[in-house]
């Protein structure tokens, strides 16, 4: 492949895939980032050469996972996806969340520890503060991030 969008395109869904994602939905984000026009399933399965219900699968993947959303055009009566408004201040919101919640499960884990077992309960303790300031620096990192288109 020689042209950089479609490079750009397979890289997303290799970098999707090195983080336990589906690499079709990798390709889809990264789709939807160089290309202004929301796509439908249709589209979008030929535009990455996938089937119809794969890309529905994975669309509805990254809609769960907010940062596409389905939207609908005037007269036509299939649906389309698009990126999210601000895509990458909700990925970082989406992550600080997330981290927020396994840290919250993690301190749950620790309190039904018993207190002599003091250095697990300490190294637990350790691992939510981790992951507490993990979701303080995703929030304090979406404020730094310009607005997207």
């Amino acid at each position: 492949m020689n042209d950089p969008i479609e490079n750009f395109i397979e890289m997303m869904g290799l970098i999707y895939q090195a983080d336990g994602a589906p690499r079709i939905a990798g390709r889809i984000f990264g789709l939807l980032l160089v290309e202004d026009e929301p796509h439908s399933l249709q589209g979008i399965a030929e535009r990455l050469q996938v089937s119809k219900a794969s890309a529905s699968t994975n669309a509805r993947l990254l809609a769960e996972k907010g940062v596409i959303r389905l939207t609908t055009k005037p007269g036509v009566r299939q649906d389309f996806y698009q990126l999210v408004p601000d895509v990458y201040r909700q990925m970082a919101i989406k992550v600080s969340a997330r981290m927020k919640q396994v840290s919250d499960q993690i301190t749950g884990a620790r309190d039904a520890i018993p207190a002599e077992q003091s250095v697990a309960r300490e190294r637990i303790a350790n691992l939510a503060e981790c992951y507490r300031v993990a979701s303080e620096t995703s929030l304090a990192w979406a404020e730094k991030l310009p607005p997207s288109k």
